[in-house]
């Protein structure tokens, strides 16, 4: 069964053109971005685009992407510490 709650949505909030929004994100789908003027309103919009999203996959006859885990990261185990010279 489809659950769109399982997916990796990040909400940020945006300044475009002197207005401040919220800007959704789905990391599944690379293409989808909503926005709007609250942090629920994104996140929800995001949400009914997964669902929408699904069902034109559907229609088409084409696998839908998974939500990914985080076992699917790859990372390389490298990690950068800055610290100021006077240190």
């Amino acid at each position: 069964m489809f659950e769109p709650y399982e997916y990796n949505i990040t909400v940020k909030k945006v300044v475009i053109d002197g207005e401040h929004f919220f800007e959704a994100k789905v990391k599944e789908l690379p293409y989808v971005a909503e926005y709007a003027e609250t942090f629920e309103e994104a996140y929800q919009l995001a949400i009914d685009t997964l669902q929408t999203s699904m069902e034109m996959f559907a229609e088409k006859n084409k696998p839908f992407p998974p939500p990914s885990t985080p076992e699917d990261e790859e990372y390389s185990g490298l990690m950068t510490l800055r610290m100021p010279k006077s240190l």
